[in-house]
């Protein structure tokens, strides 16, 4: 009985030692140790990381993620595709030029637009210089002489115009008098052929001594009705005889030569009025609104030749060309896909809640990916996620969001890896 219970009290004391030993070690190990290569992929969940303690590092599996979205470049502008410059797979850097719309109609608004442009400045630069010349009117004297001298010799051309009707008039007159004569003849011819012939006196052809005179008068008065439309005739053609030995034109023309030669003297002697000056001022502003809406259709149409070709609005990677050459594009429809690997992060994907409270940002992180087992990648962290994105286990896994920069090696959205963050 003695022997059994020495051999349970040396038992009992030969596991509490081993027990020691390995604690000890163990919390070591966890706290500080990193593996030298990284955890082969499995099917199986990420495995969390256990709680931290002052000083040790946490480790955290993830991968690259690029800070900015898939881009989808488009033309602001519809139109065929005349030229692709990139392929999937090229780098481009912002402002690059991605592809090309054909551009010949609106190089032909352009030019149009051009010269509406130079023609609204030839009516500005009139415009204004028929204002300044009111504005600075002075009475020329020689231009004031020119005209009195015009205007003398057109009143004596308008005499003479004159005389020479002032004869032809009278002869004119005299022939309207014959004319008055003439008709009235012809009235009294027809008033007696009238009477001659009144069915009245018909009876007077039964009685044969009235008769003999009813037919006389009758015969005379056929031939005075006669005589007196022949005379009428012929007066008629002696009035437009005389008639037309006026020169109508040459008064006409002369008058008006006078009243030209007026209106020259009394503008060149007479300053502009407040009436004038406003209608030119107007006229000036109406040819500055024309040329400024030419040159905004100006401004349009060269942008619309800028807008016909695509350029890298940043830099990235060309992901996929989803247009031929030779297609008809519409405004807003994707030409190619852009992906910006200017900027990455590392985001964690197993860190467990119970290391969040020894993470935050600023802190330094080392970053080892798969591609790269043997290169440290510095980052730091930026932000922590709000909402677990699952859990492993017992335990809620958040992510981290650490930022990476490394020139010298050739990172990729996607990449996988460890990220050993310095815990505090």
């Amino acid at each position: 009985m003695k022997v059994k219970n020495i051999f349970v009290i040396f038992g009992l004391i030969l596991v509490m030692g081993m027990l020691a030993a390995c604690g000890g070690q163990a919390g070591d190990a966890v706290a500080t140790a990193v593996p030298d290569e990284p955890a082969a992929e499995t099917d199986a969940e990420p495995t969390a990381t256990r709680p931290s303690q002052s000083g040790v590092t946490i480790l955290a599996d993830g991968s690259v993620v690029a800070v900015k979205p898939v881009l989808a470049v488009s033309f602001t502008a519809s139109g065929r595709l005349l030229a692709l410059a990139v392929q999937p797979g090229d780098t481009v850097a912002a402002g690059d030029l991605i592809a090309t719309l054909d551009d010949e109609a609106l190089l032909d608004t352009v030019t149009n637009a051009e010269f509406q442009v130079a023609q609204s400045q030839l009516n500005l630069t009139q415009a204004q210089a028929e204002l300044d010349r009111l504005l600075e009117w002075e009475a020329d004297e020689t231009a004031v002489a020119l005209a009195e001298a015009n205007l003398a010799a057109a009143q004596a051309q308008l005499e003479n115009a004159q005389a020479s009707d002032a004869v032809a008039g009278n002869s004119v007159t005299q022939a309207n008098v014959s004319v008055a004569q003439a008709e009235r003849q012809l009235a009294d011819a027809q008033e007696a052929y009238n009477t001659a012939y009144d069915p009245g006196r018909e009876w007077e052809l039964g009685d044969p001594f009235r008769k003999q005179l009813l037919e006389n008068e009758r015969e005379a008065a056929e031939r005075n009705l006669q005589f007196a439309e022949e005379n009428l005739r012929v007066a008629r053609a002696n009035y437009s005889l005389a008639a037309a030995g006026i020169n109508n034109d040459s008064a006409l023309n002369a008058q008006a030569s006078v009243i030209s030669a007026q209106q020259a003297l009394e503008n060149a002697q007479k300053p502009p009025t407040a009436e004038q000056i406003e209608a030119a001022q107007l006229s000036v502003s109406q040819a500055e609104l024309s040329l400024q809406q030419s040159q905004l259709s100006l401004e349009q149409a060269q942008e619309a030749v800028a807008d016909a070709q695509l350029l890298a609005p940043t830099a990235g990677t060309v992901l996929t060309v989803d247009v031929a050459e030779g297609a008809m594009v519409g405004a807003g429809s994707p030409i190619i896909t852009l992906l910006d690997t200017t900027q990455l992060e590392f985001h964690t994907n197993n860190l467990s809640e119970r290391d969040l409270a020894r993470v935050a940002p600023g802190q330094t992180v080392q970053v080892t990916l798969k591609a790269y087992p043997n290169d440290v990648i510095e980052g730091t962290v930026v932000r922590i996620g709000t909402q677990a994105t699952g859990t492993v286990g017992d335990a809620a896994v958040f992510p981290v969001i650490i930022s990476i920069s490394s020139e010298s090696l050739d990172i990729r959205p996607g990449m996988t890896g460890r990220a050993e963050i310095a815990g505090e």
